[in-house]
């Protein structure tokens, strides 16, 4: 939901540009890509939490790659406050995915064995 202000704030109010297909095609994958696997956790399946777990450790690979490389520090450098916000919450969400995946690997024996539908 970030990228929506981000985007508006940075490309179409400042530019007049249109989003590109190939950034809907990835944002509209990723989006599918959580629903999928929330749906299918939700519905019981095994598999849905594999790909809700593929989702949260590539997420937070992800934002861990973009602070390591010091990127963080270029985008934060953005004058616009309303880009700050979005891109601090990214990186928050994106950190506390990478928290969030280990204790799920870690006790996916505990959380795969529970009764399916519950």
């Amino acid at each position: 939901m970030a990228q929506i202000p981000y985007y508006l704030i940075n490309y179409l109010f400042r530019y007049g540009a249109p989003p590109s297909v190939s950034a809907g095609v990835l944002l509209g994958l990723t989006l599918a890509w959580f629903l999928f696997g929330f749906t299918a956790t939700r519905a019981g399946k095994l598999y849905g939490f594999w790909v809700l777990w593929s989702f949260t450790i590539v997420e937070g690979l992800f934002y861990l790659h973009t602070i390591l490389s010091g990127a963080v520090g270029f985008q934060l450098s953005n004058p616009n406050s309303a880009i700050k916000v979005v891109f601090i919450i990214g990186y928050v969400c994106g950190l506390v995915s990478l928290a969030y995946a280990v204790p799920l690997l870690v006790f996916r024996t505990h959380y795969l064995s529970r009764p399916r539908g519950t």
